[in-house]
């Protein structure tokens, strides 16, 4: 499945912020490498820096990583056994047929009459939820 997101948010009243933001870390990040290669006093902070954190760094990125690995297997995983479970049940559209629609008084969910609210429109008193019908318009 192919995520949308990213051109929608660059199409949006956002998208040249975000490019903005992006350049300027860019721009950071690159400083900061430059800065790196030619002072002395910032390598010997760095180094004396991450030979202090090394062991906490490591252990972080490999705990994100197998979070990350288990998080896609369980979503694969229960996706297909999602799917194959809504595959066997039977879906409202398969009530809202033209043949059958106006036999819906009863909620298919939990039974109970369904009372007119509204010209085609019908509710269930338990759960709320809303139905079409092609019954008759009711009198005014």
């Amino acid at each position: 499945m192919r995520s949308t997101r990213l051109p929608a948010v660059l199409g949006s009243r956002y998208g040249p912020l975000l490019v903005v933001q992006s350049a300027a870390n860019l721009l950071l990040a690159v400083w900061l490498y430059l800065e790196y290669t030619h002072n002395p006093f910032m390598q010997t902070y760095v180094s004396t820096v991450w030979a202090a954190i090394w062991p906490e760094t490591t252990i972080g990125i490999s705990v994100a990583i197998v979070a990350f690995v288990t998080f896609a297997y369980y979503r694969r995983k229960h996706a297909e056994s999602l799917i194959a479970r809504l595959g066997s049940k039977p879906k409202l559209e398969d009530l809202e047929g033209p043949s059958n629609l106006a036999r819906l008084d009863v909620c298919p969910f939990c039974e109970i009459t369904l009372r007119p609210i509204s010209e085609g429109r019908l509710q269930c008193r338990k759960c709320r939820r809303y139905f079409k019908s092609s019954l008759p318009k009711m009198a005014a």
